[in-house]
């Protein structure tokens, strides 16, 4: 009887073992910071562009037509789609009121380089259809 007790014992704390391991690796993963690669975006956007940016980026907006143009020229290198696509798309709404030329011309830049598994896609679609 002791022998099976003590089989049952050591089974268990090996048991314990393992779950406690799986833990930590789990908390450790989500504890550490990310590589010095990679790129954080903001939460609730899409991906593409670092974080850092953001309020460049919402300042650019307020400005208008012409300050958002300069964002992007100055950016776009920083800034990959999906998110330059959105962001594209945002210029595209605030230049087509007064220049539906230029807003056009930016829509046919967009649809050589998104696909339909954009996330993006559906609201490229609905603005095509609007500058047609």
């Amino acid at each position: 009887m002791r022998q099976v007790l003590t089989v049952l014992l050591v089974a268990g704390l090996a048991w314990f073992g393992w779950r406690f391991y799986g833990y930590f690796n789990q908390k450790m993963a989500e504890n550490t910071p990310p590589a010095p690669g990679t790129v954080q975006t903001a939460p609730g956007k899409l991906p593409g562009m670092p974080a850092e940016l953001e309020t460049s980026l919402e300042a650019a907006r307020r400005g208008g037509v012409e300050s958002l143009r300069n964002w992007l020229g100055q950016h776009w290198q920083e800034v990959h789609d999906p998110r330059l696509a959105d962001i594209e798309m945002d210029y595209v709404v605030l230049a087509g009121r007064s220049n539906p030329a230029e807003a056009r011309r930016v829509l046919d830049g967009l649809r050589e380089r998104l696909r339909p598994a954009s996330p993006a896609y559906k609201r490229f679609q609905q603005l095509a259809k609007a500058y047609q």
